[in-house]
């Protein structure tokens, strides 16, 4: 959603509840920003001008599945990110075993685990 904070005018907005992509055209001046910044290449300028009530009512572009958390089953991220950050970090030496199913939870869940731990080194314990 890096193209929400890029639009000047509030024409791109997320939702709170959900990961959801939301646009209201009345306010979308054609800047191009959103095009630029989206990391995804998801978003293409459509020239146009819409005057009848359609163009103030909000309306969704994208929406992904949430990942919920395996331990407290909040959601946090989407599916999609979860799985591709699960992909490439699966290999690394760092994300092996108790340290990969960490990033399955959210940020709460992963610092009460590593501290709840026994088998985790602590800066303490040095």
């Amino acid at each position: 959603l890096s193209c929400v904070s890029a639009c000047p005018a509030s024409a791109l907005q997320d939702n709170t509840e959900r990961p959801q992509l939301r646009f209201i055209e009345k306010n979308c001046v054609q800047c191009g920003l959103c095009a630029s910044t989206c990391p995804e290449d998801a978003i293409t300028l459509q020239p146009r001008l819409l005057i009848g009530e359609q163009r103030k009512q909000l309306r969704v572009l994208n929406e992904a599945q949430p990942y919920h958390c395996i331990r407290c089953a909040k959601p946090f991220g989407t599916l999609k990110g979860i799985e591709v950050m699960l992909g490439k970090l699966s290999g690394h030496a760092m994300f092996q075993g108790e340290a990969l199913e960490r990033l399955k939870m959210c940020g709460d869940c992963r610092v009460v685990d590593l501290y709840s731990n026994p088998g985790e080194s602590r800066i303490t314990d040095l």
